[in-house]
């Protein structure tokens, strides 16, 4: 596991790449059940420090770390807020990192609007706003809107306007990282 000493999130979304393509699309999060939280502490003492950079002898291991820390990170010594270049060889640091994963469900809505340009059995192309052209394979349950009334693709013909939703559902994790380090000076 690698020390990080800066607050970070990462999102994960995967899109479906099949189906109605976006002329206007949403994206809506829904958090889930299952919030997981773990905490790990590293401890380790300062044996360099040059600009951002920063050399630690890990505990208990007596291991070597090389860090690049963020510039105007801050350290509790002592009590006292300290930045790197205050830190001076045999300071013992310990950083506490807390961890949140939580599942969410990205929920992913586009829509098309576009006049027919052809429709063969489930197959349609549509000539969009912008004068592009769009080819779709959609299942006969799928639901247009022409003349704010739901149709199937049975019931479209070539020059009518039509709209489509779709919408995407996909499970992801959004992951949060918090870290503190406190330390104590040498003696």
């Amino acid at each position: 596991m690698r020390l990080r000493f800066a607050f970070t999130i990462s999102l994960v979304v995967l899109a479906a790449a099949a189906g109605l393509r976006a002329q206007s699309q949403s994206q809506t999060k829904t958090p889930e059940a299952g919030i997981q939280v773990t905490t790990a502490q590293l401890t380790g003492e300062v044996v360099q420090v040059e600009g951002n950079q920063l050399l630690m002898r890990m505990q208990p291991d007596k291991s070597l770390r090389y860090f690049d820390v963020q510039p105007g990170r801050q350290f509790t010594i002592d009590g006292q807020k300290k930045l790197i270049g205050d830190l001076k060889p045999g300071t013992i640091l310990t950083a506490t990192v807390v961890t949140k994963t939580q599942p969410i469900t990205v929920r992913t809505t586009t829509v098309t609007n576009g006049t027919v340009w052809y429709v063969q059995g489930n197959f349609v192309i549509l000539r969009l706003p912008n004068g592009d052209t769009r080819e779709y394979n959609v299942p006969e349950s799928f639901k247009f809107t022409v003349n704010d009334k739901p149709a199937s693709v049975s019931e479209l013909r070539k020059g009518m306007k039509v709209s489509g939703t779709r919408i995407v559902e996909e499970p992801t994790t959004e992951m949060s990282e918090q870290t503190v380090v406190t330390g104590t000076a040498p003696k």
